[in-house]
């Protein structure tokens, strides 16, 4: 049997150039072809090789969904290494207990992360590829043996001891071919997945199946709601793949936008609606956690095709699923092909087959009590109907044993309850009191309203699915996993003993404060309600800037940075961000006839008249350095220092014209904008300028937006990370704090570049030329900062210009 490593080099030699992989990360569309991402595998096995890697050794993989994720799985797996994926927000006791566990060789991580363990080598996933210098060293780099097992997945681990789903080769295989026959992908399809990628069911529906099919997947950086609605309007998705949470959410929220439509005319509208979501989308295949059947005829009603389907991370995972030919609402649909399927006697679910996993790591004792013959236990309880389709109930091991015996499943509870407008959510438990089980809801929702919610509930309850106790959970949302089921464990634990006591609270370590302990680096226990944000963690411009981009990473969310003020408490900042859910903005307004077709041919024209008729007058232009950009792919940024108003014009005039015909220019917006707005029109269209905040009151974000959209048109952009107008007498003002955030996250060469003596001809203070002078430029060579602290990036720029600036120096006369 073919291993995943052949199977990866079989599938990216077949379909060569076509896209693979499309990231969007905060700013940025980027895409890779199957050429470019077998390309980076071959040379992060490479360095993985370097690092002693070989044949079993366990590499941990904790990072979020991106191209450079799929690559270091394949590489690893290439190596002949077994994949430990975690949970990028797991915390350093989590990883501590899984890293004891499975006793990892090495750890790729993203950048934002660290091991908690320092003797732990450590490479950053984004930037680890070796360079591959000869075809002799490529050979070397897959191993001979790639061993059995391909991955080990923590399913727990939040308490106690960790729980290790061993994975082979074969099983991943088995499952994947059992998948693609009961939902086929063609080349021209279009993924867009919202699951993570270190849970199987990600790699399943998006990693793997898109390899077997030379399809491309989109990635998110992070999930938020204008994320995912500005992917689904800007890619070609033709499948969306999502837990039942998200779709629940989406339509909620589509439901609020139409408003009181009735329904025949949202029928009539069927195909507008329909198009306002996504052009392309198709089917939408959900998994991970039960799904509302009211929901889903919901989407049905709108032309997408809802694929439900069923596994557990043992099962490698899917073990069910609806396909376009066999649909039923409310199944999972049929078992796939090659997979064994009973109930047993107390209605259990018990699935045979080669997707059936290896064991739990180390745990025989759990491995025994799980499998027997082959059979894996799944403590899910289910039935079949007469046409074959599988129904899942839930979690055995949560059913509530009702007064007289019967069988209650907490999830038809919670549907009833979640119907209900006033509810968010709910979580249905068996509580004990008096010695006797009573039925639990805990429920998302106003305290006022609890006796109604519940009353309402009860009337379309069976008398033995009442629901006799009930209590408002304290937090926003209550615990869940990765694929946003409620941890009923985590509930069960904190609802106590005694049902009708409200929860316990989660004690002073909130996710919100964990995250400004990440971002300021404070010790978590110092950090209270009061605490101000700016002065008690020592928030400046830089951190402020990480800090909003985190809060939207984590709780998708934007807060703007204009409203992290010094007064600004932990308390306040919390209710700031749970009263921005749901409201997150669309791109800024910015210029957009500028890059329209008439503009770009009138622009050279334009050109030619400034630089050979008017400055050309005023100006004698030496140019240096140009052999540094020779050979180098567009699109990128310059950054130059800012002496003079002519600086924009000069620099424009130096830069070669293959760069220059596809260039704009940030432009500070209280200066263009505010003092000169009779300009801005003209500099728009000249110069293709466009409005980037410098000063500490504006926000930001949209100019890195415009910025990253710049880029993936193809388009270089020239930015003077001063923010301003150098009037002093050093040579360089400090840069601004954005500067290391656009070099970084923007993923392209910046180009530094030296501007000397515009400040003679066009002084600070004027607009008008004062004398004819020579004005030199120096082009630096190109910085390559993916990966890189904002602040290293920040500095290595502004460094490199205060070189070239100190050069030019010397070199004039007298």
């Amino acid at each position: 049997m073919d291993s995943l490593a052949v199977f990866f080099e079989r599938q990216t030699r077949r379909h060569g150039p076509r896209e693979a992989a499309c990231y969007r990360p905060r700013y940025r569309t980027i895409r890779w072809s199957y050429d470019v991402l077998g390309e980076r595998v071959l040379r992060l096995t490479q360095t993985l090789a370097e690092h002693g890697v070989g044949a079993g050794d366990r590499v941990v993989l904790c990072a979020g969904n991106s191209p450079h994720w799929v690559a270091a799985f394949f590489a690893i797996l290439g190596r002949g290494g077994v994949v430990v994926p975690l949970n990028p927000k797991s915390t350093p006791e989590q990883i501590k207990r899984i890293g004891k566990s499975a006793e990892p060789r090495l750890a790729l991580l993203s950048r934002s992360l660290t091991w908690p363990d320092e003797a732990m080598p450590c490479l950053p996933i984004d930037s680890a590829y070796a360079v591959i210098e000869t075809a002799a060293a490529r050979d070397r780099m897959v191993s001979e043996n790639t061993g059995e097992l391909a991955e080990i997945i923590y399913t727990s681990g939040t308490t106690g001891d960790p729980k290790g789903v061993m994975l082979s080769h074969g099983n991943l295989l088995a499952d994947l071919d059992a998948v693609m026959e009961a939902v086929p992908l063609k080349p021209d399809d279009h993924i867009l997945t919202l699951l993570p990628l270190f849970h199987v069911f990600g790699q399943m529906t998006s990693l793997l199946c898109s390899l077997h099919s030379g399809c491309a997947v989109t990635y998110l950086a992070a999930p938020t709601t204008r994320a995912v609605r500005e992917a689904l309007a800007h890619t070609p998705a033709t499948h969306l793949v999502a837990v039942p949470e998200v779709l629940k959410t989406m339509m909620d929220r589509l439901e609020n936008r139409l408003g009181r439509i009735p329904g025949f005319l949202r029928r009539a509208l069927r195909d507008r609606i329909r198009s306002r979501i996504s052009g392309t989308l198709r089917t939408i295949v959900c998994g991970g956690a039960p799904l509302d059947p009211t929901v889903e005829d919901k989407w049905w009603s709108l032309g997408f095709e809802v694929l439900q389907g069923y596994g557990l991370t043992e099962t490698s995972p899917v073990i069910s699923a609806n396909t376009s030919d066999a649909h039923r609402t409310g199944s999972v649909g049929k078992p796939l092909a090659g997979v064994e399927v009973r109930l047993a006697d107390d209605g259990e679910i018990l699935v045979r087959g080669p997707i059936v996993m290896q064991g739990y790591y180390r745990d025989d004792k759990r491995t025994r009590a799980v499998l027997d013959d082959g059979w894996f236990k799944t403590d899910d309880a289910g039935r079949f109907d007469a046409d074959g389709f599988l129904y899942v109930f839930g979690r055995k091991k949560y059913m509530i044993l009702g007064p007289s015996g019967e069988n209650v499943f907490p999830e038809d509870l919670e549907a009833e309850l979640n119907r209900i407008p006033a509810v968010s959510d709910s979580a249905v438990v068996g509580l004990p009191k008096n010695g006797r089980t009573v039925i639990h809801a805990a429920l998302l929702c106003e305290p006022d309203q609890t006796a109604g919610v519940v009353a309402e509930a009860n009337r379309h309850l069976a008398p033995h699915q009442q629901i006799t106790s009930w209590s408002v959970w304290p937090e926003p949302d209550f615990p869940r996993s990765v694929t946003r089921k409620v941890k009923k464990e985590e509930v069960i634990k904190r609802l106590g003993s005694e049902p009708g006591e409200k929860p316990i609270p989660g004690g002073r370590i909130t996710p919100l404060k964990r995250l400004l302990a990440e971002v300021t680096k404070t010790e978590i226990e110092k950090i209270d309600d009061a605490t101000r944000i700016v002065s008690g963690l020592g928030l400046d411009s830089l951190l402020r800037i990480e800090l909003v981009s985190r809060i939207e990473d984590e709780f998708g969310v934007y807060v703007e940075e204009t409203q992290i003020t010094p007064e600004l408490t932990v308390a306040d900042l919390d209710t700031l961000v749970q009263g921005q859910k749901g409201r997150m903005p669309g791109p800024g307004d910015y210029p957009r006839w500028s890059n329209s077709a008439w503009a770009n041919r009138l622009r050279p024209v334009a050109h030619q008249a400034i630089f050979r008729w008017w400055l050309s007058i005023f100006c004698r232009l030496r140019v240096s350095g140009e052999e540094n950009l020779a050979n180098l792919r567009q699109p990128v940024l310059f950054m130059a220092n800012h002496r003079s108003f002519l600086d924009p014009v000069v620099a424009i005039w130096a830069i070669p014209a293959a760069f220059r015909s596809r260039l704009g220019i940030a432009a500070g917006t209280e200066v263009l904008y505010g003092k000169y707005p009779w300009f801005a029109p003209l500099a728009e269209l000249a110069f293709n300028a466009f409005p980037f905040p410098t000063e500490a009151h504006e926000n930001i974000r949209p100019g890195l937006d415009y910025v990253g959209r710049m880029l993936d048109d193809g388009r270089n952009v020239l930015i003077f990370p001063e923010g301003g107008l150098n009037r002093s007498d050093e040579r360089l003002q400090s840069f601004k704090a954005g500067t290391g955030v656009v070099a970084v996250e923007m993923g392209v060469p910046v180009i530094p570049l030296a501007i000397l003596g515009t400040e003679t001809i066009l002084p600070p203070d004027t607009i008008v030329p004062q004398r004819r002078g020579e004005v030199t430029i120096r082009f630096g060579q190109p910085l390559h900062l993916t990966g890189e602290k904002y602040a290293d990036a920040t500095l290595r720029i502004q460094s490199c210009i205060g070189r070239l600036l100190e050069e030019q120096d010397n070199r004039r006369p007298g």
